[in-house]
């Protein structure tokens, strides 16, 4: 799915990469992002964990976070939880590609 992203945003943007929930939240408080591609599906704490994490920091809780899934019965659940745009998979590069540069352009 990493890759998959990378591939898809092309080379205008910095990558951070963490392998599960709980180095996302390390990486997202230590590198202070400008945007979160978040998939739900992460070992240790899952992506709407993170998100719920993210929410409640008052540092980190404005970074946009793009939530992505195969579980599309989650869009409410992740919209509701603070995700600012839900992608679900598989999705077309431009569906992952919009969100993002329309989120980064605010």
């Amino acid at each position: 799915m990493r890759e998959l992203v990378r591939v898809v945003l092309g080379g205008s943007y910095r990558f951070v990469e963490a392998e599960d929930g709980e180095q996302a939240l390390e990486l997202a408080r230590r590198d202070r992002p400008d945007l979160i591609v978040l998939d739900v599906m992460l070992p240790r704490l899952n992506g709407l964990e993170v998100l719920a994490e993210l929410r409640r920091d008052a540092e980190l809780s404005t970074i946009p976070v793009v939530i992505v899934t195969a579980w599309s019965h989650a869009q409410s659940l992740a919209v509701s939880s603070g995700a600012d745009h839900f992608v679900s998979k598989p999705f077309d590069p431009d569906d992952l590609k919009r969100p993002v540069e329309e989120l980064l352009s605010r």
